[in-house]
C-alpha cells in the first residue's frame, strides 16, 4: 500500500463500520391508512395508542384510531404523555397496558410519545418500575412487544432509532435505554398542523441530529450519507415549512429529512450538543429540540478542529461559499454563523429570553462533562471545554 497522509488517516480512522436500521419505514402522504393492516400482520389482538393531549386536539389521534377500526383492530388509548416524560408516566402507561392485555404499542406524536411507547415495552417485559432500566450509560433491553412509531413532527427521528429517552426528575437528569422496534409509519400530512415554534424547534433538531452524527469520534460511512442528505433538505425546506404551514411539499421534505437524520445518528449517536441540550432541559425545562438547536452551532465549533473534512461537507450541504483557504476552526465558525442566521429566521428563542442568566448556564458544565454523549465528541470535553461551550451558546445567540 502506498504510504501517504490520507491513507494513514483512513487506516487510523475511528469510524464505526456497522450500520443498522431498526425497523422498516413506510413513508408518504396518507401512509397512516396502512396502520390497521400492519398491526393485523403482526398477529396482535389488542393495541395501546400512546399520545399527548395535542395529538387529540389536532384530530390526529382519531386518524390513527380510525385506521385501526377500519381493520377491526381492538385498541385502548393512553393520552397522558408529557414533554420529557418521566418514569412515572411510563410506569402508569405500562400498568394500564398490562391490565388490559395489550400486545402491541403504537407511539403517536413527537419524541416524547414515541419514547414513552418504547419504554412501555420494557415494562411489559418485566413489570417493575422502569427506573431499574433507564440508566446512564443506557443499556439494551431485548423487548418482545411490537412497537409501531408514528411521528407527527419533523424533528426527532425517534421512529427510526432504538433509544428511549426518559426523565429521571428525582435525579434531575434524562437517561435512556435501547429497545427493539417493529415499524415506522411516516405520514407528512400529520405534521401540517404543527405550530410555528414547534416546526422551528423540531426542524432544527433534525439538523442537529444529522450534523452531530457526522462529527462524532466514531462516525459511520452509511450514516454520513443520510446525514448530509438530511442537512440539505432541512436547509432547503425548513423556512418554507415554518412560514407556510400547509405547504405539503415542504412538509414532506422535512419529514424525510427528520427520518434520514434519525437514521444518521442511530448508529454513531450524537455528542456535546445533545449533552448541553439535556442539561438545558433538566434545569431550564427547554424542549429537547429547542435545546439541541441552541447548542448546535457551538457543538460544531468545538468539533471542527478534529473533523475538518466533515465540516467541509456540512458547509457544502448548507451552500456556504468559502475560499478553500479557511482553517478548520474558521470554517467551523462560518458554519455556526450560518446556522444562527437560520435560527433567527425561524424566530428561535434564545436562552436569555427564558429568563436564564449566563452564570446559570455556565454552572451546567459538570452535567455536560458527566453526560455519556460527551464521550462521543471528537474533542475531549473537560470542565473548561464544557463551560466555554455553554457560555458561547448564551453569548452568540441573542
Amino acid at each position: 500500500m502506498i504510504e501517504s497522509a490520507e491513507n494513514k488517516r483512513i487506516l487510523e480512522s475511528p469510524c464505526r463500520p456497522e450500520f443498522k436500521q431498526p425497523a422498516p419505514v413506510i413513508f408518504g402522504s396518507g401512509a397512516i391508512a396502512e396502520l390497521g393492516g400492519r398491526v393485523k400482520a403482526l398477529n396482535c389482538r389488542r393495541v395501546m395508542v400512546i399520545y399527548d393531549e395535542g395529538i387529540k386536539k389536532f384530530g390526529i389521534a382519531k386518524k390513527v384510531t380510525d385506521a385501526l377500526s377500519s381493520q377491526g383492530v381492538d385498541y385502548i388509548e393512553y393520552d397522558r404523555v408529557v414533554s420529557d416524560p418521566p418514569c412515572s408516566v411510563v410506569n402508569e402507561a405500562g400498568e394500564l397496558a398490562l391490565k388490559n392485555g395489550v400486545d402491541c404499542l403504537i407511539g403517536v406524536g413527537g419524541g416524547s410519545s414515541m419514547d414513552t411507547a418504547k419504554a412501555v415495552a420494557i415494562y411489559l417485559l418485566d413489570p417493575v418500575p422502569v427506573e431499574k432500566y433507564i440508566l446512564n450509560p443506557p443499556p439494551f433491553v431485548d423487548t418482545k412487544t411490537p412497537v409501531i412509531l408514528v411521528p407527527t413532527t419533523a424533528g426527532t427521528g425517534s421512529e427510526c432509532t432504538t433509544v428511549a429517552i426518559i426523565s429521571r426528575p428525582e435525579l434531575n437528569v434524562k437517561w435512556s435505554a435501547f429497545v427493539n422496534t417493529s415499524l415506522a409509519i411516516v405520514d407528512p400530512t400529520l405534521t401540517c398542523t404543527l405550530p410555528k415554534d414547534i416546526t422551528a424547534n423540531t426542524g432544527l433538531d433534525a439538523l442537529s441530529h444529522a450534523a452531530e452524527a457526522m462529527t462524532v469520534n466514531q462516525w459511520n460511512y452509511h450514516s454520513d450519507l443520510f446525514g448530509e442528505a438530511a442537512i440539505k433538505k432541512v436547509w432547503d425546506n425548513l423556512y418554507t415549512a415554518w412560514s407556510e404551514p400547509e405547504n405539503l411539499a415542504a412538509r414532506t421534505e422535512m419529514a424525510l429529512a427528520a427520518n434520514w437524520a434519525g437514521l444518521a445518528f442511530n448508529n454513531p449517536v450524537t455528542h456535546i450538543g445533545h449533552a448541553m441540550s439535556d442539561a438545558f432541559g433538566c434545569h431550564f425545562h427547554t424542549a429537547h429540540g429547542h435545546g439541541c438547536a441552541l447548542a448546535l452551532p457551538v457543538a460544531l465549533e468545538v468539533a471542527a478542529p478534529a473533523v475538518p473534512e466533515k465540516i467541509k461537507v456540512i458547509a457544502g450541504a448548507i451552500g456556504l461559499t468559502t475560499t478553500g483557504r479557511e482553517t478548520s476552526e474558521q470554517l467551523g465558525l462560518l458554519v455556526a454563523d450560518e446556522i444562527r442566521k437560520l435560527m433567527h429566521k425561524v424566530e428561535l428563542k434564545p436562552l436569555a429570553s427564558l429568563g436564564v442568566t449566563r452564570e446559570e448556564v455556565a454552572a451546567l458544565a459538570q452535567d455536560v462533562v458527566e453526560n455519556h454523549l460527551s464521550d462521543y465528541c471528537p474533542v475531549a470535553v473537560t470542565a473548561e471545554v464544557a463551560r466555554n461551550a455553554l457560555t458561547r451558546v448564551y453569548d452568540t445567540f441573542k
